[in-house]
């Protein structure tokens, strides 16, 4: 498992496991800005649950706070906290638990805060972002001293999970449409491409709900934005509520380790 939803079909845990190398590798295509709105609602909650080959292999849950203020910029504050369950929990504990500050105004990260248990070991990172700079900070319990290290990464907005799956969720695209997100997971950089399929019907927890069909390949990058070329690239599918929420009903993923689903359990909104 790891942090909320998005990580968890790139790579951080058991969702992330390779999948297919892709054949190709399209250029980047960046949506345009009145395509993309905030994609969040104050006060919202969600809670999920995720199965490996069909078992239970974790849990996860995700809030979005009230509007406040955070260095002079109109900003929300986004939390989730992952973790193993059932059968995975008895092979490894794993708790992963993630804060961003996000610009309201701008969609784009300010600051991330995590920490991240596995076994016996915990490691604590915090990234700022200030225009195209991340500057990341990260600690572990069983070294004596923290790592820094600075990443510029020119003309591209750069996201983290929370704000790379509200721009999916307010992203309004026609079918066949393309968009790139640069994403920043842990000290992993990957950009991800999201087509829009269309509009269908799904079985989940909550019912039957008309949702909005998306597929998507990860692929890892360098700092400079250069593709790891011999690298696999992992690809993924995601259906949101087709509706004005765009609440996230289920990604699923095709990985070594079999069919990832990652499920929609619990929806609130204050």
């Amino acid at each position: 498992m790891s942090r909320a939803w998005l990580i968890a079909l790139l790579g951080a845990g058991c969702a992330g496991a390779e999948a297919m190398t892709l054949p190709s590798q399209p250029a980047p295509i960046a949506a345009a800005a009145s395509e993309v709105g905030l994609g969040l609602t104050p006060g919202e909650t969600m809670a999920f649950e995720v199965h490996l080959g069909g078992m239970l292999a974790g849990e996860a849950q995700l809030a979005v706070g009230q509007p406040g203020t955070f260095e002079g910029h109109h900003a929300l504050v986004v939390t989730s906290r992952a973790q193993t369950a059932g059968a995975a929990k008895l092979l490894r504990n794993i708790v992963d638990q993630a804060t961003t500050t996000i610009d309201m105004d701008t969609g784009r990260p300010l600051q991330l805060d995590t920490l991240v248990v596995m076994g016996d070991k915990t490691t604590t990172a915090q990234a700022k972002f200030t225009g195209s700079i991340a500057n990341v900070t990260y600690a572990r319990d069983d070294e004596p001293k923290p790592h820094s290290y600075r990443v510029d990464f020119g003309k591209v907005t750069v996201h983290d999970s929370h704000s790379a799956m509200a721009q999916m969720r307010g992203w309004n695209a026609a079918p066949g449409a393309t968009h790139t997100v640069y994403v920043v997971g842990g000290r992993r950089l990957w950009r991800v491409d999201v087509h829009m399929v269309g509009t269908n019907m799904i079985t989940s927890e909550l019912g039957n709900r008309r949702a909005v069909h998306f597929t998507g390949a990860a692929y890892k990058a360098k700092p400079n934005l250069a593709l790891e070329n011999e690298k696999p690239a992992r690809t993924f599918e995601v259906w949101l509520s087709d509706d004005a929420d765009r609440v996230p009903l289920k990604m699923t993923a095709s990985t070594e380790l079999g069919e990832v689903e990652m499920e929609l359990t619990e929806y609130n909104r204050i």
